[in-house]
């Protein structure tokens, strides 16, 4: 930690984050970034430490994709006419990433977006989802998702979605979500993924789903597999 501490001391005038637009950081699903949860942890901090200047997603925790793009689309065109920063930077993960996707091919984002960057996002969705939801008796789909959707309220979310956000996880929803998610040639897209090698060194949910995952997806995160 102390290294750390000194390294971003010795390099704060090179700001070696510092981007030409401003990052748009963009949460997946079951997770909120703003009033009373932090999503990013000190990822923001050592960013901004580096020069960066960062702004969130603000969209809710659980929808349908279409309509977490819509919640997007809007954030992006208020921080674009705030700031006169004419276009931003996306750093999304997991579901954050369709999210984004669906945004700058379906509702105009190219012109504000220069960059998409997705950390562990289900492009071609996830068997394990689907398993689940097909298996799942409708009793208990629909009991989880009312205490769900419930408690996401108390901290602001309008009106979540667990049902809706966990279906457009599904391999065979994303197949359907991927004809209609042409990439645009004015947006550079990257795609990052990452493997948990030992479920006991994850943190809930990861360690108690990585095996489970694993036999539908191969070699995952916890909850995306990396192909």
């Amino acid at each position: 930690e102390n290294n750390k501490i000194l390294l971003n001391k010795s390099r704060e005038k090179d700001e070696i984050c510092k981007t030409k637009y401003p990052l748009l950081l963009v949460h997946g699903i079951f997770f909120r970034d703003f009033e009373k949860l932090n999503y990013w942890g000190r990822i923001p901090d050592e960013l901004m430490k580096n020069g960066a200047t960062i702004y969130y997603g603000n969209h809710s925790s659980s929808l349908a994709v279409k309509d977490s793009a819509e919640e997007l689309a809007d954030r992006i065109k208020q921080i674009v006419k705030e700031t006169k920063c004419k276009k931003v930077n996306i750093i999304a993960h997991s579901k954050g990433g369709l999210d984004s996707r669906y945004a700058i091919s379906n509702l105009g984002m190219d012109k504000y977006v220069a960059s998409l960057s997705m950390i562990n996002t289900p492009n071609h969705g996830c068997e394990f989802a689907e398993y689940l939801l097909n298996k799942a008796p409708k009793t208990l789909k629909d009991k989880v998702s009312s205490g769900y959707n419930f408690t996401l309220k108390k901290p602001g979310d309008k009106d979540p979605d667990f049902i809706a956000g966990v279906t457009d996880l599904t391999f065979s929803e994303v197949e359907k979500l991927n004809k209609k998610m042409k990439n645009s040639k004015n947006v550079y897209y990257r795609a990052y993924g990452s493997v948990l090698k030992k479920p006991t060194s994850g943190r809930f949910p990861l360690n108690l789903t990585n095996n489970f995952v694993g036999h539908f997806d191969g070699k995952n995160d916890g909850l995306v597999g990396i192909d």
